[in-house]
C-alpha cells in the first residue's frame, strides 16, 4: 500500500515520522490492540517534560484493498500531543528510508514502497492515515504476497503457483490469492503466435531415454560475456531444461559432449535419442560419427515444422516469455538477456507442468524441492 497524503492540517489521525523518537507513540488507546499495561517507559520530550507510557500495544490496519494487518510495539503514552512512527525502529525492523526531493519513501525488506509522505511547510514529514491503514507497515499483504511470488517465478501464471502449494509439489511457497487484476508485464512479454498442433508424441518411459535440443540465436544484443546464442537440453521423462551460453553454433557439439557427461554421471543412464531440429549447430559429420560410436539415434525433424520438436520449442517459448517478462518490468537492458534466461531456466526447473504433478527437479533428483532461497 503506497500513501501520498496531504498536510494541511493536524488531528487524532495524523502520524508524524520521526528519526529522533526511539518508539513508536500515541495517546489513542481506542486504536490499540492487545495492550500490555505492565509496560511503563518513561519518555523525555524535547521541553524536558517527562511522560509515562502506559503500556505497549498493536494498531490493527485497514489497506486501501481491505486487507488487515498489524504494526506492532506501539507505546500508548497518555499526554501525547501527536502519533509518531520511529523511523529508528522501523529501520531495526528491516526497513530503509530515503529522503530526498522534499519527500520520504520507506521501503520494506524486499526494496518495495510501503509509504511516501511529502515534506510539508513546517519542515515535517506527516501522514493523515486513519489507525486502520498503516498495519502494511509490519505485515506483507496478502494479495502483494502473492505478486511477490508471481515476481520471483518469472511471472509464472497464479494457477501454476497454486498447484504448486496445493499439490506439495514444493516447499517455502505460501497459499497464494489470484487477483482480481491482470499482470501488465505479463500482457506484454507472453503475446503468442497462434497455436499449432502437435505431430509427435512424447512418452519415455525413464530419464535420459530421448533428449530434445535446440539452438536459439542470433540475439540482437550479445551477453555480458560476449554471447550470441543459447543451446538448450530438454529431458523427455522429467521434462528438466539445461541452458548454456555460447558465442557460435559451432559449439553446439562441445556443449552437447560436456552435457552428455553429466547427465549420464548424474542420473546413471545413457542417452539413447538426441532429436533436434536440423540446425546449423547439429548437421556435421562428426556430431554423427560421434553419436554412431555411442550407440545414440539421432533423429532431425524435418525442415520448416518446429512443431515435430514440439517439446523444446515449447520450453523455448517459455523462457522467452519469462525472460522478456522480468526484464521489461526490472527496465533492464538487452544485454543482461543471457544472465536472465539463464535464470529463467532455473525458474522453470522449479515450475509445474500440465503433464506432471511434480515438478522437474525433483524427478531428476528423485527428493522433494524448496524454493525458500527465492
Amino acid at each position: 500500500m503506497v500513501t501520498t497524503t496531504s498536510t494541511q492540517s493536524c488531528n487524532s489521525e495524523s502520524w508524524f515520522l520521526d528519526t529522533g523518537c526511539s518508539n513508536h507513540m500515541t495517546e489513542n488507546k481506542v486504536s490499540l490492540r492487545e495492550v500490555y499495561p505492565g509496560r511503563n517507559t518513561k519518555v523525555k520530550l524535547l521541553d524536558h517534560r517527562t511522560l509515562t507510557a502506559k503500556g505497549m500495544g498493536k494498531i490493527s490496519i485497514e489497506g486501501k484493498n481491505g486487507k488487515i494487518a498489524i504494526n506492532e510495539d506501539v507505546l500508548y503514552v497518555p499526554g501525547m500531543q501527536w502519533n509518531l512512527l520511529s523511523v529508528g525502529q522501523l529501520i531495526r525492523k528491516g526497513y530503509s528510508v530515503i529522503m530526498k526531493d522534499n519527500s520520504l519513501k520507506l521501503f520494506d525488506k524486499t526494496q518495495r514502497l510501503i509509504l511516501k509522505t511529502p515534506l510539508a511547510k513546517n519542515m515535517t514529514f506527516q501522514n493523515n492515515i486513519k489507525t486502520v491503514e498503516l498495519n502494511c507497515l509490519s505485515a506483507i499483504i496478502k494479495d502483494e504476497d502473492s505478486w511477490l511470488w508471481h515476481y520471483r517465478f518469472g511471472h509464472l501464471n497464479f494457477r501454476g503457483l497454486n498447484q504448486l502449494v496445493d499439490k506439495e509439489m514444493i516447499l517455502g511457497v505460501p497459499k497464494i490469492e489470484i487477483p482480481r487484476i491482470v499482470c501488465d508485464t505479463c500482457l506484454i512479454g507472453k503475446q503468442p503466435r497462434n497455436a499449432f498442433s502437435s505431430s509427435t508424441t512424447h512418452g519415455s518411459k525413464e530419464l535420459m531415454n530421448v533428449v530434445c535440443s535446440d539452438v536459439c540465436g542470433p540475439l540482437k544484443v550479445p551477453s555480458l560475456g560476449g554471447n550470441k546464442y543459447f543451446i538448450s537440453f530438454l529431458d523427455d521423462f522429467s521434462r528438466k531444461i539445461w541452458l548454456y551460453l555460447i558465442k557460435a553454433k559451432s559449439e553446439a557439439f562441445d556443449m552437447f559432449q560436456k552435457f552428455k557427461i553429466l547427465v549420464e554421471k548424474q542420473s546413471g543412464k545413457s542417452i539413447k535419442i538426441l532429436r533436434t531440429d536440423g540446425g546449423g549447430g547439429y548437421t556435421s559429420k562428426v556430431i554423427e560419427k560421434f553419436c554412431e560410436d555411442n550407440v545414440i539415434v539421432h533423429e532431425v525433424t524435418a525442415p520448416y515444422t518446429p512443431q515435430h520438436n514440439g517439446l523444446a520449442e515449447r520450453r523455448n517459448r517459455s523462457m522467452f516469455d519469462m525472460t522478456i517478462s522480468i526484464l521489461k518490468m526490472k527496465k533492464m537492458l538487452n544485454k543482461f538477456l543471457g544472465e536472465v534466461v539463464r535464470t529463467a531456466t532455473y525458474i522453470l526447473n522449479r515450475c509445474p507442468t500440465k503433464k506432471l504433478d511434480q515438478i522437474r527437479e525433483e524427478i531428476w533428483l528423485g527428493s522433494k524441492q524448496t524454493d525458500k532461497h527465492l
